[in-house]
């Protein structure tokens, strides 16, 4: 061990046990110096303080203290993450043309004036992270207050989770890189990268707790509810004009003629419009009428001829369609007059739109399963090509809003592994009898191909029937949101919010 002594302002290391004046010896004549100077004094080494502890009222005011500096740099976030950067682009500027002149950046200088002022720092990793999601949450509630009508200020229930859980998980993430790296740059990195994802899964996690459990509604409920409105109707001694009721049996006449139909071939159907020639003979026809004309065309559907089931869609599609665009013009007022004649239309002919609307999208699902019994059949390339139909029918497509159409077109485009599927689906032996025998015909002539042969049938099995299941599950989650008229609007993407709340209160 040593011994540090101190003689005139310089320090040196003797070894123990020496006296003061040994020790002064031993420093003058390394020096050269004679006797007579002041004696040389050991260094007192210095020692550990014991932190001291606080109190229940210390760290009250502490926690206090970090919630004020999240609240005044979070409000601020905004302006300084514009004033940041541009004085980071001023300095890069002044870097290129040799300036030694730097611009001071606020949210430094900021921090800077709330320490000077005794505002605490927060010092753990707990308490870094609850500060930036703390601030994040006062911009974010800033922003949507500033500007409600934004961006910023829709949607608060996903908005508001996702910008403060996103830098809350970015800053652990940047402090570990930056630990195992060294580098700012790799750490600001990670953080953004972990802080999207973390915004999208907190938004798409608090829509589902707002939005909470949805009703369930059948098809079942919505017929009934069509019917009663009949009924409501007819009760009103609400009537179709003569002249409109001509038009519905003209419209349904038409468009069996655009797809082929042929009396010959088709009795029951030239019988059910038999029945509708001598339903226009009364004149005006009332609402009990058109239940009756609709009903004779739904029973239909459940004939063995395929090629009857076909035309009876087609006119329950077309009696649907002209009940949902009736407008009180159309008919003829009841005994409560005009007023309650147009009230009471325009109430059912929600319904009414309903009905069309479900029925259509229930006769893709229906013929997707009949046909699925062929086993050389994709049921799921059925039900595509249903929707992919109905996409581009304009005349169908015009009985749903603008967020159910874009639901129908993205049944018909398909998930992002559609592609993927498709492809490896066609090694699906039930599909093909070619690949099926190919396989077991390789496989006697070579066992050794059997390991290659028999898993990629396999695989193409399993594609197969996984695309059937999100396609069917794409369809029946449009089907639902038509039914219970809760078909989501476009959402915004989260996963960038996720990032821009981090830029706004990066990793401290």
């Amino acid at each position: 061990m040593a011994t540090v002594y101190e003689y005139k302002g310089a320090s040196y290391e003797l070894p123990d046990g020496l006296s003061n004046e040994a020790a002064l010896a031993k420093i003058k004549a390394s020096l050269g110096e004679v006797e007579g100077q002041p004696s040389a004094q050991p260094v007192a080494q210095p020692t550990a303080e014991t932190p001291k502890e606080q109190g229940l009222g210390d760290l009250l005011r502490r926690q206090l203290g970090l919630a004020g500096r999240a609240v005044v740099t979070g409000v601020s976030a905004p302006a300084n993450i514009v004033t940041d950067f541009l004085s980071g682009a001023a300095n890069v500027a002044a870097n290129i043309v040799g300036s030694e002149k730097r611009a001071p950046y606020l949210s430094k200088e900021q921090s800077k004036g709330l320490t000077q002022l005794g505002v605490p720092e927060p010092e753990t990793g707990a308490e870094r992270a609850a500060q930036v999601g703390m601030q994040a949450l006062t911009s974010a509630g800033g922003m949507a207050a500033m500007a409600p009508k934004s961006i910023f200020g829709a949607d608060l229930a996903r908005q508001l989770p996702a910008a403060t859980v996103a830098p809350m998980a970015a800053q652990p993430v940047a402090e570990i890189t930056k630990e195992i790296t060294g580098s700012d740059l790799a750490a600001t990195i990670a953080a953004l990268g972990v802080s999207g994802a973390v915004g999208k899964y907190t938004g798409d996690v608090a829509g589902r707790i707002a939005a909470g459990k949805q009703p369930t509604t059948t098809m079942a409920d919505v017929q009934q509810k069509a019917s009663r409105a009949y009924t409501k109707v007819s009760d009103q001694g609400i009537e179709i004009s003569g002249q409109n009721a001509t038009s519905l049996v003209d419209k349904i006449k038409t468009r069996l003629d655009a797809v082929d139909y042929i009396p010959e071939n088709a009795a029951p159907v030239a019988n059910i419009l038999n029945k509708y020639e001598s339903i226009l003979q009364r004149g005006n026809i009332t609402f009990d009428n058109v239940e009756q004309m609709r009903r004779l065309a739904n029973n239909l559907k459940s004939n063995p001829d395929k090629n009857i089931r076909r035309l009876a869609s087609e006119m329950v599609d077309s009696i649907d369609d002209h009940v949902a665009a009736l407008s009180p013009k159309d008919v003829v007022s009841g005994s409560g007059g005009i007023d309650v004649a147009v009230k009471t239309i325009m109430e059912a002919r929600k319904d009414f739109r309903n009905l069309s609307r479900a029925s259509t999208l229930d006769n893709i699902l229906n013929v997707a399963e009949t046909k699925a019994l062929n086993p050389s059949a994709s049921e799921s390339e059925l039900i595509r090509q249903g929707f992919i139909t109905l996409a581009s029918n304009k005349n169908k497509m015009n009985l749903f809003s603008k967020d159910e159409q874009n639901a129908i077109k993205a049944v018909a485009k398909g998930s992002t592994l559609d592609p993927l599927l498709t492809l490896m689906a066609k090694f699906n032996p039930q599909r093909s009898q070619l690949i099926t025998g190919g396989a077991v015909g390789f496989g006697v002539g070579s066992p050794e191909t059997l390991k290659y042969s028999i898993p990629i049938a396999a695989a193409g099995y399993g594609a197969d029937k996984l695309q059937a299941l999100l396609r069917r599950q794409s369809a029946e989650k449009a089907m639902s949101g038509l039914l219970t008229e809760t078909t989501p609007g476009p959402q915004p993407s989260y996963y960038t919010r996720g990032l821009l709340s981090t830029m706004m209160n990066p990793p401290q």
